[in-house]
């Protein structure tokens, strides 16, 4: 994994709270505002339909880093 992934991966399990491996909507909600990004509620609706792209109703440690590394 190189330092990207990694450097990812570490925000990620810092804003998993329950520490279950996948990150909520709640959880999204709380890394947005920690960002100075609050966002709408459905902007926060949209964003977490588009990290969650197996549609598990979470967001996996895999989808974010595949999202914040796409060049989109």
């Amino acid at each position: 994994m190189n330092k990207t992934c990694e450097s990812i991966k570490k925000i990620f399990n810092q804003f998993d709270k329950n520490k279950d491996g996948c990150i909520s909507k709640s959880e999204l909600n709380n890394l947005a505002i920690a960002l100075n990004s609050p966002l709408s509620s459905a902007e926060l609706s949209d964003l977490f339909i588009t990290l969650d792209t197996n549609n598990s109703n979470s967001i996996t440690c895999e989808e974010f880093i595949k999202y914040w590394l796409s060049d989109d």
